[in-house]
């Protein structure tokens, strides 16, 4: 578990009473823990937790990368969902500069309200976006780069290239190597769990993908059930593994490897930082 921070402790106050940023720009307000739990496994506090240990590392790779946030950086937040991430970067952005893309209008229209801004917005599944050339000095993605095929990911980069400014950096997460021992464990279980179900059909020689993924190849795969539903559709969207030998190649664009994370302790997914060097 992330330790408390001042900022973190803010922020878990900010559940109950109205909070502050350090711009004294209101925090913003909550869905419900129902909607909070179906989209991140997790609600409240929890959830706040694991958001600002996603924060923490990209954090240390953008001092890593020689680009710290100032209250005049602009962000972008790739697969907003309710927002979750982007209230744990306003400690250091105002909300002016504070964007966001999602393919659901459901979570653009929930976000909209619950920030009080116009700047979460809905995106196609594959790019371009509306954004002018070399906007951006940091996009984040969390859980999103764990859904998408490789053809996704790979339109999705060459957009956050173009859209960056340079030495602006990109930081994403993706499902670990111990993700296929769970869905390996899936596939030994009886349950009416229809997701948990879709796991275990995942994959019809786990072995297979794992010795791929070790090989250094993205692994995406999808089943009913895995789809997010709705606009997520099964064609692009299902369950992926980028091991850090393919993020080191920048997804066919010139993004430059900074680091990598994992602390299962902390969240459960692998967490890597790219930089537009060119």
């Amino acid at each position: 578990m992330s330790a408390a921070t001042p900022w973190l402790d803010t922020l878990i106050q900010s559940l109950d009473t109205e909070r502050s940023t350090p711009f004294g720009e209101r925090l913003p307000r909550f869905p419900s823990e129902e909607l909070q739990r179906n989209t991140t496994g997790l609600s409240s506090e929890a959830a706040l937790r694991q958001a600002h240990a996603f924060y923490e590392d990209v954090q240390d790779g953008l001092r890593k990368a020689g680009r710290p946030l100032t209250a005049d950086s602009t962000v972008l937040d790739f697969g907003f969902g309710w927002g979750r991430i982007s209230r744990v970067f306003m400690h250091d952005t105002r909300l002016r500069n504070i964007h966001g893309i999602d393919v659901d209008p459901e979570f653009a229209k929930l976000t909209q309200e619950l920030f009080d801004s116009p700047q979460f917005t809905v995106c196609p599944a594959f790019p371009p976006t509306q954004y002018a050339d070399g906007t951006f000095d940091l996009i984040y993605a969390y859980s999103v780069f764990s859904h998408l095929s490789e053809q996704a990911c790979r339109a999705w980069m060459a957009e956050f290239h173009r859209i960056l400014k340079p030495g602006g950096v990109v930081a994403f997460t993706t499902r670990h190597d111990s993700f296929f021992d769970y869905c390996a464990w899936a596939a030994t279980q009886q349950t009416d769990n229809q997701y948990l179900a879709a796991l275990g059909r995942l994959f019809p020689d786990i072995d297979d993908a794992k010795a791929r993924y070790r090989n250094g190849e993205l692994v995406h795969a999808s089943s009913p059930g895995v789809g997010g539903g709705g606009p997520r559709d099964s064609s692009f969207y299902g369950e992926t593994w980028i091991p850090e030998q393919y993020a080191r190649g920048g997804f066919g664009t010139p993004l430059q490897f900074v680091s990598g994370y994992f602390d299962g302790t902390k969240y459960d997914q692998a967490c890597f930082i790219l930089e537009r060097r060119d």
